[in-house]
Order: structure tokens, then C-alpha cells, then sequence
């Protein structure tokens, strides 16, 4: 061994050493709630801040599925690119359009000689910036104070993205901010003004924005800079009354990318932020809350289940109807925590989430295989670094069948379900190229090879996923009993197996209760179709599905 002038290091004293220095710091303060105690006058829910949950809240009283218990108005939002000129800007409602003639132009968007083109362009939008469209003459002109802070730097804002390589919506929603500071002023300590219906409700102050985590930190250094760049560019062009620096505009477009919520409105999408929602309802696998979004950028929170006094308060982030490690992945990449709620952390022989992604035995045909995932992750930072080590926790490891308890690697399993996704993303691409056919017959494929055959638990999310293409694509086809049958398939998986295991889904969740109402209205439907039919037959039919419908 080469020998070395440098002193020795003692691992173990510098870790007791780093240990005392966070002892001798002393703990964080819990978060003060004081700003935000308005909302206990008007909803039936009490705050709460401790070391171990942070900013929380809980039912003030027992609470029947179905309560309101918030109400918020974005403190900015936008509208998302592909629903860019169908919303107004200020209200997002929906926006008129008008018939204007112009030179057809060819694929490289040059002008083709001698010939003419109509298109529908909206009838009230900025002249100056050609970026924001509005529902109305009055709309626009209340919305002139943000959007003309935001004006100069929207007209440049899709050309300064393309060449830094930055989502324009980050730039976007960074403005937005930008002009609500401008209208409301920066004032950290101004409370929000709560109210019980969204009639009453004001958007939420733009100070409330800087209590949201932006976890910046976890950014690569290369995304970083890539923003940094474009985000120098855009607020140049903001006018020097209203400009921000440029770490406080990175903070900001971190903040709305960790704490963004979605709205969707006829069709088309709005993103925006919602302080008091992030701070106080946090992400659980199995929550008692969730998010409803209203046309006019306001978000209601309600319960989902009947909550007892005392009882935290949550909502979902994710997809529930999926696996947990999927579940988990999300919203590391997302939103930048480790899921340790109650379901994440049950041993997964124990819950529903190990038929989610269950791979059926080949022995006894009976079983699931098992194998209890990743490691339990202590350090986020370390596992934001490096999130390839989720991948090395399964080298040399193996799952056993729940039933028969027969072995098999556990990098046997992960080839199985690539396998899957390569034959779901086959059928996937045929739908979205708009070959409607060939998409069925690569759908009903994949359930044959993969449930009928016994590869893949009932349960498994890229079946129940097989099966919810399967509506689409047979109602666009006019097949409608088919769609029916996979309908109720859907709606069955969804409530899952009927034993003592907790659902994968909330029975009173939105998506649930989409699929159900489709479903009763498609089998209504159809019932008034067969009803001509006066047969014995046609009789037996219609009763069938009024009794689905039911």
C-alpha cells in the first residue's frame, strides 16, 4: 500500500461530532398558524403544527363524507399551453372566437401562393403581446394591471424557452406570480381572507406563496442553471417597478413546480397554486379528503369518508390505482418526499398493494408473488442523488408466492412486467395514431395473454389500465355492450376483492365515481335501445341493463 501524508479520519467521531452540532442547534420552531387561523371561523377544521407533521389540519368535530371543509382561490394560475387561447386569462371561462381570413401557409409556415385559409382566432386578446386571450372586454381590462407587468416578457416567452430548453409554463407561471405581487403588493404577513363559498373567497395573498417549500435543492445543477438563464432573460423584460431578483424568480418557479395542482375546465386545463391547500392537506395512499376543482380557478376541498374528530386530514397527489413503488417514485420525482403513510408502510404481504403489481404464481396459479420492495428510505437527499439504488435493491433477491411459497428471482418478475408494459404501450400507440381497431384487437390480446393465461393478478394496474382503454376505444367504435362489460370490470377492480384488505381506491373517489356514473349512464341508454326489442330475448337484455344501470 502506497503511504500518505494526509492525517487519518476517525468516521465514527466525525459522524458524533456532526450529531452534536445538530443536538447543540436545537430543533426548528413549529410553524406559526397565526395567518392562516381565519379559515377555523368558517370550516369545521382546527390547525396544527408539530415537529414530526408540520403544518397540518384535523376535524374539529365529526365530519360525514361529503363536508367542505376549504375553500381557496389560486394565488396564481395559468393556462396550460394546449388550452392557451380557449380560456381567459383572468376568469377562465371560455373564450369567444371570430372567423379571420390569412394566407394559407405550408409545413415550414411559408405562405402558398394565390391561396386563402380561415381560421377562428379569439375576439378579445392583448394586441401587443398576442399571448392572452380573454372571455370579454371588461375581463381584459381587469386584468390590466397583472398582465401588463407580464406583457412585454409573454410576447418573448416561447422564443426564451426554446433556446434555454425550459418548459415555457415555468416561465409563464413565474410571471403570473410576478403580476400578482404587483397587484397585491409583497407583503409576507398579510392573511388570507377565508370564506365558506368560493363566492365570498379572495385569491389567496401572494406572500402566503413564500411559506411553500420549493426544494430547490433537489434540482440538478445543469436545470438550474438552464433556468437561471432563461428566467435572466424574462424578467429583463419585466418593468423595473415590478422586477424580482433573479434568485427570488428561481425560487419561484421551484415553488409552483412542487406545489402545482391542476383544474380541469370543459375540456381544457389550468395549473395553479394553492398556498393554504399544500401547507395544510397532506398526501396520504388512503386519503379521507380530496381536491375538487371549479371552473373559475377556485379549489374545494371535501371529504371523501366519514371522518371522526381530531382525525387528520388528507388528499392524494397521485394516481392511487397503481403500485406503491410507482406510487412512491411519483412523488420522490414530483413533489420530493418518501411516501411513509399508513398504507406505504404496512408490510406488503398484508395489503392490497401487492396484487397492484402482482405477477400470479406459475406453480399454483393460485398466489401472488411477493417480495418486500425497497428499502425504508431514511436520507431523501442521498436517494434524490442517486434514485438508480431503488433499482440495485432487487439484484440477487427473491419474491415467494404467497400461497405455495415456491421462489423465483426477483429480476425474473421485473422482466415479466416489461414484457407488459411493451405490450400495453404497443396497443397505447395504436390509439393515440387513431387506429381504433388494431387498438382493440392489441387490447383484448393483452388480456388474454396476460389475465386469461394467469400471468398477471386480476388487480394488476396495467390490466385494470388495458381495461379502461378498452371503454374508449369500443365506445368510439359504437361497440357499446362491449364497453359496458369492461366498464363494470373497471368499476369491480377498483372496489377490489371482497376480504378484509383496505380498497385500492376510496369508495367515494372521484375516478371511482366516474367510472360508475359512465356506466349507469351508458347501461340507461342502451336499455331505451333494446326496449324496441319485444322479444323474450330483447326483454331479458333490457332488464339486464337497467339493472346495471341500478
Amino acid at each position: 500500500m502506497a503511504a500518505t501524508t494526509e492525517p487519518t479520519v476517525d468516521a465514527n467521531a466525525v459522524q458524533a461530532e456532526a450529531t452534536a452540532a445538530k443536538k447543540k442547534k436545537g430543533r426548528k420552531p413549529v410553524a406559526d398558524n397565526t395567518k392562516y387561523q381565519g379559515v377555523e371561523q368558517v370550516m369545521p377544521i382546527t390547525l396544527k403544527s408539530s415537529h414530526a407533521k408540520g403544518r397540518h389540519a384535523v376535524a374539529a368535530k365529526d365530519l360525514a363524507a361529503g363536508t367542505l371543509v376549504a375553500v381557496e382561490r389560486a394565488a396564481a394560475a395559468i393556462v396550460r399551453n394546449q388550452s392557451f387561447v380557449s380560456l381567459c386569462h383572468r376568469c377562465f371561462g371560455s373564450v369567444p372566437t371570430r372567423a379571420q381570413t390569412r394566407p394559407k401557409l405550408d409545413a415550414a409556415g411559408k405562405e402558398v401562393a394565390g391561396q386563402k385559409e380561415t381560421i377562428h382566432v379569439p375576439t378579445h386578446s392583448c394586441a401587443e403581446c398576442k399571448m392572452a386571450a380573454y372571455c370579454s372586454d371588461g375581463c381584459q381590462k381587469q386584468h390590466a394591471g397583472e398582465h401588463g407587468v407580464q406583457c412585454a416578457a409573454l410576447a418573448k416567452c416561447n422564443d426564451i424557452a426554446g433556446a434555454h430548453q425550459v418548459p415555457p409554463e415555468n416561465l409563464r407561471a413565474v410571471l403570473a406570480l410576478i403580476g400578482r405581487r404587483a397587484a397585491q403588493g409583497e407583503r409576507a404577513d398579510r392573511a388570507p381572507v377565508f370564506a365558506a363559498q368560493a363566492a365570498g373567497a379572495e385569491a389567496t395573498p401572494y406572500g402566503c406563496v413564500l411559506d411553500l417549500n420549493s426544494n430547490r435543492h433537489y434540482l440538478d445543477r445543469n436545470s438550474i442553471k438552464q433556468l437561471q438563464a432563461a428566467l435572466k432573460d424574462v424578467v429583463a423584460l419585466v418593468p423595473e417597478s415590478a422586477r424580482v431578483s433573479l434568485s427570488e424568480a428561481v425560487e419561484l418557479a421551484c415553488i409552483f413546480n412542487t406545489n402545482e395542482h391542476s383544474i380541469g375546465v370543459n375540456g381544457q386545463q389550468i395549473v395553479g397554486v394553492f398556498p393554504f391547500s399544500a401547507l395544510y392537506f397532506p398526501h396520504s395512499c388512503m386519503p379521507n379528503c380530496v381536491f375538487v376543482g371549479e371552473a373559475n380557478g377556485t379549489m374545494y376541498v371535501r371529504t371523501i369518508a366519514d371522518v371522526s374528530a381530531a382525525a387528520e386530514l388528507t388528499v392524494s397527489y397521485v394516481d392511487l390505482f397503481q403500485p406503491r413503488e410507482q406510487r412512491r417514485r411519483e412523488l420522490l420525482l414530483s413533489r420530493h418526499f418518501w411516501c411513509k403513510c399508513r398504507r406505504c408502510s404496512q408490510p406488503l404481504s398484508q395489503s392490497i398493494d401487492r396484487l397492484m403489481d402482482g405477477i400470479q404464481c406459475a406453480q399454483c396459479h393460485k398466489g401472488v408473488m411477493i417480495f418486500e420492495e425497497t428499502k425504508e428510505v431514511e436520507d431523501i437527499n442521498e436517494l434524490m442523488t442517486d434514485i438508480a439504488a431503488l433499482d440495485q435493491e432487487i439484484q440477487g433477491k427473491f419474491a415467494v408466492c404467497e400461497n405455495c411459497e415456491s421462489k423465483i428471482e426477483v429480476t425474473h418478475l421485473v422482466d415479466v412486467l416489461k414484457a407488459a408494459i411493451t405490450d400495453y404501450s404497443a396497443a397505447h400507440a395504436a390509439i393515440q395514431q387513431g387506429r381504433l381497431t388494431q387498438a382493440r384487437v392489441l387490447l383484448e390480446r393483452f388480456v388474454d395473454n396476460y389475465e386469461d393465461k394467469r400471468v398477471l393478478s386480476p388487480y394488476n394496474a396495467y390490466l385494470v389500465n388495458a381495461y379502461t382503454a378498452l371503454i374508449r376505444v369500443c365506445t368510439q367504435l359504437d361497440d357499446v355492450d362491449r364497453a359496458i362489460r369492461y366498464n363494470s370490470l373497471v368499476v369491480e377492480r377498483m372496489l377490489g376483492p371482497d376480504s378484509e384488505l383496505l380498497p385500492p381506491v376510496p369508495r367515494h373517489f372521484p375516478r371511482l365515481a366516474e367510472y360508475q356514473m359512465s356506466l349507469g349512464d351508458t347501461c340507461l341508454k342502451q336499455a331505451k335501445k333494446k326496449a324496441t326489442n319485444r322479444t323474450p330475448a330483447g326483454r331479458s337484455v333490457t332488464r339486464r341493463y337497467l339493472k346495471e344501470a341500478r
